[in-house]
């Protein structure tokens, strides 16, 4: 169905224009091609910000949880420690 709208769409503007890019100019070409074109140039664009972003949020998390293993292990070690092992041998003074 949309593909059906995408077509009535595409063979309605007929028109010809004229592209000027930085690095090539076209006279005669049909504004139907240009709009699929700019589609296909935002979707290539849109993809690789999408697959940027999913990198660097993948490389977040495993930061993320190397410190979580990390903290767990130093609270696991801390809760492990025998209480006449020193723990209070800094406070001076107690009786």
């Amino acid at each position: 169905m949309v593909l059906v709208l995408i077509l009535i769409f595409l063979l309605k503007n007929t028109e010809e224009v004229a592209i000027d890019l930085i690095f090539a100019r076209y006279d005669q070409v049909k504004i139907a091609f240009v709009m699929v074109g700019a589609l296909a140039v935002g979707i290539l664009i849109g993809y690789g910000v999408a697959v940027t972003s999913i990198i660097s949020t993948k490389s977040e998390i495993r930061s993320f949880k190397l410190k979580n293993r990390r903290l767990s292990d130093e609270l696991n070690d801390l809760r492990n420690v025998a209480i006449d092992e020193g723990i209070y041998d800094n406070d001076v003074g107690e009786d």
